[in-house]
């Protein structure tokens, strides 16, 4: 239920945004991302997040920042990759399609923090008191690909796999690295470095083929292996305790 309000949430904070006006400089991204930190901010003191704000926001790991903007660069190119591996298409037939701008990099670093706080926000960790990071993750995943219905032009037979296990992923890492500056970097890595080949638009190396939802899937079956031992290795730690 929990979830679900917070759903709801993003969804008014995006309307509230179409109320403001602002001049062509300046993109709205920056204020949809200044209402998601006054409501994580707000949820932290309404459920008592104080200890897991610190935790999972601190400075101390931003780190992981530049990390993950790597892999998920690395994440959002390995089409290309096999690609070249199989044959498919050639290195020469690649282009980086990126503008390496401070606007640019702002505006799409802005964009993906306010998804970012909205999916991954504070409150997943009040609804891990009662569910299981797994739960969680699966559950985000769902709603991840089922609130792009509201977009038209996506087509969920072909992306919803993909945004599926994205939303999956970037929630099981969140929780097992106990940081948001990971699933930051991994986004951005994601939308920000792009590559353009013949197989663009390739059913299973294109940009939405399912070679992307396949990597995602691995992951994240990797991190619920990870994410179990873990569980399995305190519940052994704990009862060792007692004995």
């Amino acid at each position: 239920m929990t979830i679900l309000i917070f759903l709801i949430v993003g969804i008014l904070v995006m309307g509230i945004t179409q109320l403001f006006k602002t001049p062509d400089w300046f993109n709205s991204a920056f204020i949809v991302l200044t209402l998601f930190i006054v409501v994580n901010i707000a949820t932290t003191k309404i459920l008592n997040l104080k200890t897991e704000i610190k935790t999972f926001w601190g400075f101390k790991k931003i780190y992981f920042l530049p990390i993950g903007i790597l892999v998920g660069g690395l994440i959002v190119v390995s089409p290309n990759l096999a690609g070249i591996l199989t044959g498919m298409t050639k290195f020469s037939e690649l282009k980086l399609d990126t503008t390496f701008t401070l606007s640019s990099i702002a505006v799409t670093l802005a964009i993906v923090a306010w998804e970012e706080l909205w999916f991954r926000g504070i409150f997943l960790n009040y609804c891990n008191r009662n569910l299981s990071v797994i739960n969680i993750s699966i559950t985000i995943g769902l709603l991840f690909m089922l609130v792009h219905l509201l977009n038209p032009d996506i087509n969920l037979l072909k992306t919803g796999p993909t945004l599926f296990f994205a939303g999956a992923f970037l929630t099981i890492v969140y929780f097992y690295f106990k940081t948001i500056w990971l699933p930051i970097g991994l986004h951005f890595g994601n939308n920000y470095l792009t590559l353009q080949s013949n197989l663009d638009k390739h059913w299973f190396l294109g940009n939405e083929g399912y070679f992307g939802a396949i990597i995602l899937a691995i992951l994240f079956l990797i991190f619920t292996k990870l994410t179990l031992k873990n569980i399995n290795d305190k519940q052994v730690e704990s009862n060792s305790g007692y004995s």
